[in-house]
């Protein structure tokens, strides 16, 4: 039996996400060393959680419950990790708000 794999097609785009959790290695990929890690969840246009669920490497300094703009594809492990890097989302904004057809979904700044 033969069988055909095709590769999986990458999709590069930005997200916004929540920043949910943080990870850490003892173990790992030279490219990953000194990079921190979060766990972000995606945000739908609602401002609610989507379900999509991503570590990402973090070299913001993003904390617990901050809003950020996440870069996914080989596009953010080239800039992040070096052109032998082995990862493919990374935080490259803290976002202070964000707002859709003139509605704010997302603000740091006291009322």
């Amino acid at each position: 039996m033969v069988y055909s794999i095709e590769p999986r097609k990458r999709e590069e785009n930005m997200k916004i996400c929540k920043v949910i959790g943080k990870a850490s290695a003892s173990l790992k990929h030279p490219s990953l060393e000194g990079i921190k890690m979060v766990i972000v969840q995606e945000l739908t246009t609602e401002g609610h959680f989507s379900g999509k669920v991503h570590l990402s490497a973090d070299p913001m300094g993003a904390g617990d419950g901050e809003i950020v703009a996440v870069t996914t594809g080989g596009g953010a492990g080239a800039e992040i990790c070096g052109t032998r890097g082995v990862c493919d989302a990374a935080v490259v904004a803290i976002l202070d708000s964000v707002s859709l057809s003139g509605r704010e979904i997302h603000s740091s700044k006291p009322l």
